[in-house]
């Protein structure tokens, strides 16, 4: 979908400030899937979490990414995405699991040729209830999402570290 654009790149580097803006401005945005299933699986104790089943987790993300994507169809207007759904084939690699399947929803489930990478950024990265990982991981995933994005085609144009508000405006000036 060309309308579809993703913004994506390691924990805690931006994207979800950069959303705000962007939906501020009056720009249709879905949120980031891990951080909503991670609070929701914490909410009753469930099995959907990395540290109790990676596998289950990683399904769960990849539900969500292919439920919102069909929700957004016929959708007109810019749509904003915090990860897309070949982040979960990067989730699916960070866990060392049987992605096969994921991999071809990433190659049928496509988004604008522009992508958006957000850089580590040591500086803003803060750990929380769902981000757990350790800046040096955080790092090497973002590093690791950006290859598969590459791989998969996608023009990869990364963010300067900069204001949320400039970032944002940075996205525009490329969509346009």
């Amino acid at each position: 979908m060309q309308n579809f654009t993703v913004l994506t790149g390691a924990p805690g580097s931006g994207k979800s400030a950069v959303l705000d803006v962007l939906r501020k401005l009056g720009h249709g945005c879905i949120d980031e899937p891990a951080r909503q299933i991670l609070a929701e699986q914490r909410s009753f104790d469930g099995h959907g979490m990395p540290a109790k089943d990676p596998r289950l987790f990683t399904e769960l993300l990849l539900s969500r990414a292919l439920f919102e994507y069909g929700r957004m169809r016929g959708h007109e207007e810019p749509v904003f995405f915090d990860r897309g759904v070949a982040d979960v084939v990067g989730y699916g690699k960070w866990y060392d699991l049987d992605i096969a399947h994921i991999e071809q929803a990433a190659r049928c489930y496509r988004y604008a040729k522009i992508v958006f990478v957000t850089p580590d950024w040591k500086e803003i990265y803060r750990n929380d209830d769902e981000r757990t990982m350790t800046y040096d991981e955080a790092r090497r995933f973002g590093d690791g999402i950006r290859r598969i994005y590459e791989e998969l085609g996608y023009d990869v144009v990364e963010l300067p570290r900069e204001s949320p508000e400039k970032r944002a405006q940075f996205i525009l000036s490329r969509l346009t």
